[in-house]
């Protein structure tokens, strides 16, 4: 009979943690899952749910793999304790790059560390049933794919690491995996940097359309549908389908009365490493 995965995820009442912990839990013949929080509220918020707390120098110690759901901003202090706990040969995953792109993540020779973050559902892939389609964020039922890094260690836990992680963001469709500053220009650059300002910009957008007089309802609906379709269109999913004349020129417009000239600097090795050093410490701007 094969061995359980044993797993403990650190910050297992947050956000993430909560979400982790769910899927892990629906496959106990291969998953020992192990649950360590340290606030009042969120060990209450464990017991809510039907699971039991564990020390964390307990659960840390006995695991295969130490999973830290915890915000980036902390991650400098818990992991210095966590990784002292962890047993040699074990494997910690985190769930963002930018404190191991930093060098602010605690490592260990004789440890392997990875990342593994969500893509979220993308509006592309064909979600099959209703609960999936509005399943936005991913983990429960709408199917996403998830991007993987090995920060440093052994390959055959790399691998299992990646198991675990497909388990944790399940449905998944495809991990992709590629180097750690690759998953940081993927996030903060390309989805929060460049594609969340936008994105907010475009809200905002609507927010002054409606004070012009315009139903919201109706913008909302508009700028939606165009997003999807321009998507397609500029992504390379309709063939060799281009867009107006009249809306090439209007993108031209765009590039200079939204966009800076020079914003394409933000893929600059220097610019990401300062805006992730912002990020971590908003209080010390490097950008």
């Amino acid at each position: 009979m094969k061995e359980k995965i044993v797993v403990s995820v650190i910050g297992a009442a947050g956000k993430m943690g909560t979400r982790i912990t769910n899927n892990l839990a629906r496959h106990a013949d291969t998953i020992e899952l192990h649950f360590c929080e340290a606030s009042p509220a969120g060990i209450e918020s464990i017991k809510a749910r039907g699971f039991s707390v564990a020390p964390t120098e307990e659960a840390v110690a006995k695991s295969d793999i130490v999973v830290l759901a915890v915000p980036d901003v902390i991650i400098k202090k818990v992991s210095i304790g966590i990784v002292e706990m962890m047993t040699p040969g074990s494997t910690m995953i985190i769930l963002d790059p930018a404190a191991a792109v930093a060098r602010e993540l605690a490592l260990r020779d004789d440890c392997t560390f990875v990342v593994a973050h969500p893509c979220h559902p993308s509006y592309f892939t064909d979600q099959e049933t209703a609960e999936a389609r509005a399943d936005h964020f991913g983990g429960i039922a709408g199917k996403q794919d998830v991007v993987m890094a090995k920060i440093q260690g052994d390959d055959a836990k790399f691998a299992n690491a990646r198991t675990v992680s497909e388990l944790m963001y399940a449905p998944v469709g495809k991990s992709f995996v590629m180097g750690i500053r690759d998953i940081a220009f993927l996030e903060p650059t390309l989805v929060e940097i460049l594609g969340a300002s936008t994105l907010f910009a475009m809200a905002e957008t609507v927010n002054e359309a409606v004070r012009r007089g315009i139903d919201r309802e109706a913008a909302v609906s508009f700028l939606t549908g165009h997003i999807n379709i321009l998507s397609a269109v500029f992504l390379g999913k309709m063939g060799n389908v281009q867009v107006s004349d009249a809306c090439k020129v209007a993108v031209g417009l765009g590039n200079r009365l939204v966009l800076r000239d020079d914003w394409k600097r933000i893929w600059e090795d220097d610019v990401l490493d300062k805006a992730i050093a912002t990020m971590l410490h908003p209080e010390d701007p490097k950008i």
